[in-house]
């Protein structure tokens, strides 16, 4: 937009207008990435009639983590060890994530929030078609659901892509992901062929994790990125006087190379691994 990157005399050029004004602009892109992935979901679940909830409808005999001071039936769990649950998939992925077995445990009984600590969650090994498998013990009800309700599963959905994204940045952050782990244009375009040729709704589910995933990264602090102007604009708001055009502008330039220039790696060791 004229008045974006570089100086205008023009009074509704974008330096010129109000905060709150290029606030929602520069915000605009990140909600829309944010609403297509919504949008997809939402498709996905259209034809869903039942589904089933993280509220524990029956507990298996050999259940570790029951009692009076533990999880009981009727409980729906809110979260386990600060890991919010919004599917019931959610509740393997937080087990999941413990190196022991004792978990605090958030749930709602009777109509209220009931704090659980230390409840001793521990899978269990069955026999099922021949072959060993594991389970921590629940059984979970299953509930119909509406139009509102897909809306809902839809949004939650979206919302479990959001820390999907941050627990990947989170992992990169902390060196347990290299360079040849990451990847660009070309090697996401290859992950939704090979998706498709499997299943189109694992396509479609993909194409909403990276609407969300786009929608995660721009909204970050980072210039040269929507969240980066986002930041220049808060500064601006406290300080009350507008960042300097020319040191803006460097900042933002020499953010784009670094990223163009990751981008070019990225795309690179995607084409190797292709032709490998």
């Amino acid at each position: 937009m004229e008045g974006e990157d570089e100086d205008s005399e023009n009074p509704r050029a974008f330096y010129h207008a109000a905060k709150w004004k290029r606030f929602l602009i520069l915000i605009a892109g990140v909600f829309m990435n944010f609403l297509m992935g919504l949008c997809i979901f939402l498709c996905l679940y259209a034809p869903v009639e039942q589904t089933a909830v993280p509220v524990v409808e029956s507990l298996m005999d050999q259940f570790t983590g029951g009692g009076e001071s533990g999880i009981q039936e009727g409980d729906r769990i809110l979260s386990i060890d600060g890991y919010h649950i919004f599917f019931t998939t959610d509740i393997s992925t937080a087990l999941a994530r413990s190196d022991d077995y004792d978990f605090d445990v958030v749930v709602r009984r009777d109509g209220k929030r009931i704090e659980l600590e230390n409840v001793h969650i521990e899978p269990q090994e069955y026999w099922e078609n021949g072959e060993s498998v594991y389970y921590y013990g629940f059984r979970y009800q299953i509930e119909d659901v509406g139009f509102f309700g897909k809306l809902k599963l839809a949004f939650f959905e979206s919302i479990n892509m959001v820390r999907l994204v941050f627990d990947g940045l989170r992992t990169i952050i902390s060196g347990n992901v290299t360079l040849n782990d990451l990847s660009g244009p070309v090697g996401i375009t290859a992950a939704m062929s090979t998706v498709a040729q499997q299943s189109m709704t694992s396509f479609w589910y993909l194409a909403g994790f990276i609407a969300i995933n786009l929608a995660v990264m721009n909204v970050l602090p980072i210039p040269a990125l929507d969240g980066g102007r986002i930041l220049f604009l808060i500064i601006e708001a406290i300080v009350r006087r507008k960042v300097n055009r020319k040191v803006e502008g460097i900042v933002n330039a020499v953010v784009l190379l670094l990223l163009l220039g990751l981008m070019l790696v990225v795309t690179a060791n995607d084409i190797w691994r292709l032709i490998q």
